[in-house]
């Protein structure tokens, strides 16, 4: 009985702590905070230029006062939209961030933009 009582108390305490990792995701379907940050260092972060701070309040990660965290989530739900409704009935390889960024904060406009776009 005692064992039972002590896996189930495991079961639980690794649910809640897994549910920690994850707060404040609106956009995102990832269970784990290590899927959530290896998704952004491997995809936002080098498509933008940016490290996590640019979005992030990194001493409380979940936190939305950062205004490039709720832009971030617009363009993913554009992208997300984009692939979903134009390209997937197309057969066509989905858009990423870097598909316009290229590393840039801001996605050059022309091929005369300046490299970081702080132009604008």
């Amino acid at each position: 009985m005692k064992r039972i009582l002590i896996t189930l108390l495991l079961v639980a305490v690794s649910h809640t702590l897994e549910a920690q990792d994850t707060k404040n995701l609106k956009i995102l379907s990832f269970k784990t905070k290590k899927e959530v940050m290896d998704f952004m260092k491997k995809n936002i972060a080098p498509s933008l230029g940016v490290k996590c701070a640019y979005c992030h309040n990194v001493r409380d990660f979940p936190s939305d006062e950062n205004k490039h965290k709720e832009i971030t989530r617009q363009m993913m739900i554009m992208t997300q939209n984009i692939n979903k409704n134009t390209l997937n009935p197309l057969a066509y390889e989905p858009v990423t961030c870097w598909t316009c960024h290229r590393g840039n904060i801001y996605p050059p406009r022309s091929k005369d933009d300046k490299k970081k776009g702080h132009e604008h």
